[in-house]
């Protein structure tokens, strides 16, 4: 295959993962998190939500007091369960690219090791600076959970009795810093390339 089909295909994949990774960041930021609202803040959607509706002239005031109070709690679960759904897609995504990076990195080096010795030594060089950014990356990464995430914790919702003890939330912590890491430095490499053909 050509140099330039390659190059073309490999900006076309690098942009289309940072694009996914930029919309699912800005999708979970969107989200609504009911977690850390007061009662009163998250019964106004419920008011507005009836007021759209005009409940207020077809139900009495018992009624209306009722019908606000029930669904508060179904909006309140429902904005919970998006939440929880859309965190653990960005955390999936997160995951998948250090898998995917891992295999490649791996890969690379078995093939170079067949053809090319002093290649795969300096392949081996990569990974040993790769596993020295993730031990940097792990614990330079908090582990103090965020309040609003420690709620989600026993909630009903959730598939499995969540546990956002300070270990698992490390490792969340740095699987999230590092793909904004990855994808920073892959936006400067791929700029600074064309930039860099601008003056040749």
């Amino acid at each position: 295959m050509d140099n330039k089909v390659q190059n073309i295909i490999l900006k076309g994949i690098t942009v289309f993962l940072i694009g996914v990774g930029v919309l699912l960041t800005v999708w979970v930021m969107r989200d609504d998190n009911p977690y850390p609202m007061q009662p009163n803040d998250q019964r106004q959607w419920a008011i507005k939500e009836a007021n759209e509706k005009n409940l207020d002239t077809k139900l009495t005031e018992q009624e209306l007091s009722k019908w606000i109070n029930e669904r508060t709690d179904e909006i309140v679960k429902e904005k919970k369960q998006t939440l929880v759904d859309d965190v653990s897609n960005v955390l999936a995504f997160s995951s998948g690219l250090l898998f995917i990076a891992l295999f490649l990195v791996i890969g690379g080096f078995v093939y170079l090791l067949i053809i090319d010795t002093k290649k795969a030594l300096k392949i081996l060089a990569g990974i040993g600076a790769f596993a020295l950014f993730m031990t940097i990356i792990y614990y330079s990464s908090s582990n103090e959970v965020p309040v609003c995430i420690s709620a989600m914790d026993g909630d009903v919702l959730c598939e499995k009795d969540l546990k956002f003890t300070p270990e698992n939330w490390k490792i969340a912590s740095a699987a999230i810093s590092t793909t904004l890491l990855l994808i920073g430095v892959t936006v400067l490499a791929w700029i600074s390339g064309s930039v860099m053909k601008l003056f040749r």
